[in-house]
């Protein structure tokens, strides 16, 4: 169990150190109330026993005791006991410790007071009964607080256990049939539910690995199959019309490819599967993601600047790296008209920036289609989610004057010096 302010495992300790301190506390003043009580019980007692003695003689005689006085009235008071004086109060603090009770005419028609200073004994041994009390308390406190800790580790010990278990957990590796090894309470109840989740969890990836590994050779097959025959038909001497609809087809089959490349990625980046991180150079994959999606190009005025130094460099996963790329490269070269499709290294980052009729607003989310667009409207949103599991950071700015700007950045920056801009003439 974490040992932070809020753990359970310190509000226990917390709880039961307050509620001991509190009762020692209270103890304490109790303890210290009665003494004081009994004491000035003890002095009530006394004086009524003087009063009956001064009934019973029927005139002022003696006291019975030397710190007792017979006054007739307020003028022969001591000072400091005169200028305090109230009826109806029968105790005062006089000065240089001096401490009075007086018992005012009743059944007796004059004043009997008491200084009683040197008969106090809950003053003088003030210091011992405060010591002791806190001793007392201390020790209550640290027993109470070791028993909290040990009753606080106690219980939760199956929950370190059971939080440990989860935080151990790996997408591919969940742990199945562990809640028999947690007591049957409220403890057990949490872990066997967790347990028939991790079960759900558990299944649905292995659905979904099964679903990756089958869709990656039943879709890429066939697809595989008609980009090739229609390369090879595209070859033949065709009529215009037939040799449009075979590019057709060729480029449908190619963005069909790469989305099944961007799908399955994504798949792999939400079960764990891609491989670490490594140091990709950009300008070899840059130019071949170009090479690749030229055909996009055939009959357009667009150049493309490929502004990249040839010692550019990033840290994430290649794959990934590489459908992003050709997603947003692909896309640059299918809306761009005319004008210039520049790829460019800014800032660590990389730059696909176009300048083509630029995207709506609201059509970044999944399903969103532009009127131009004839595709499934998935492309940008797929993009980001695979851009968000690979740590790196897409950003895309669009205007209808200005084209569309989609920038990458990494979780570290390029290093690497950059080199002239290479260009490929408008076609």
């Amino acid at each position: 169990m974490s040992a932070s302010p809020h753990s359970l495992r310190r509000r226990i300790v917390t709880a039961f150190t307050v509620f001991a301190l509190a009762t020692a506390l209270c103890f304490s003043a109790f303890s210290l109330v009665f003494v004081y009580t009994v004491e000035d019980s003890f002095f009530e007692n006394m004086l009524r026993q003087e009063t009956e003695h001064q009934q019973q003689a029927g005139a002022p005689v003696k006291p019975l005791r030397d710190f007792v006085t017979i006054h007739r009235g307020q003028g022969s008071f001591p000072a400091d006991l005169a200028r305090q004086y109230e009826p109806n109060r029968r105790e005062y603090y006089g000065d240089a410790g001096r401490h009075y009770h007086v018992v005012a005419p009743g059944s007796v028609p004059y004043f009997i007071v008491a200084e009683v200073s040197r008969e106090l004994v809950v003053r003088q041994r003030l210091p011992f009964l405060g010591g002791v009390l806190a001793v007392l308390a201390l020790l209550m406190v640290t027993l109470t607080a070791g028993f909290g800790y040990w009753l606080a580790r106690r219980a939760t010990a199956p929950l370190d256990r059971l939080a440990g278990l989860v935080a151990e957990a790996a997408p591919g590796h969940l742990p199945r049939g562990f809640a028999g090894q947690f007591p049957d309470n409220e403890i057990g109840a949490l872990a066997k539910g967790l347990e028939q989740a991790m079960d759900r969890i558990a299944d649905f990836i292995e659905r979904e690995q099964h679903f990756t590994r089958d869709a990656s050779h039943e879709l890429r097959t066939p697809l595989a199959v008609v980009g090739g025959a229609a390369r090879l038909l595209a070859s033949q001497p065709l009529a215009p019309q037939q040799a449009a609809q075979v590019q057709r087809i060729l480029t449908a089959a190619e963005a069909m490819a790469q989305s099944v490349d961007t799908l399955l990625a994504l798949a792999r980046e939400d079960l764990g599967q891609t491989p670490p991180a490594e140091r990709v150079l950009l300008l070899p994959l840059v130019e071949s993601i170009v090479v690749q999606h030229a055909h996009l190009l055939d009959g357009k005025a667009v150049e493309v600047v490929v502004d990249v130094g040839a010692n550019d460099s990033v840290v994430c996963r290649r794959a990934s790296l590489a459908i992003l790329l050709s997603n947003l490269v692909s896309n640059a070269f299918g809306h761009t008209m005319e004008g210039q499709v520049r790829i460019s290294m800014e800032q660590g980052g990389l730059a696909v920036t176009d300048s083509g009729p630029g995207i709506a607003p609201g059509l970044h989310r999944a399903g969103a289609r532009g009127q131009a667009s004839e595709g499934l409207g998935l492309g940008l949103s797929i993009v980001d989610r695979l851009a968000a599991r690979s740590g790196i950071d897409l950003s895309i700015a669009s205007c209808a004057v200005a084209g569309t700007k989609a920038s990458l950045r990494f979780p570290r920056a390029a290093d690497g010096a950059a080199s002239l801009p290479r260009q490929w003439p408008a076609r």
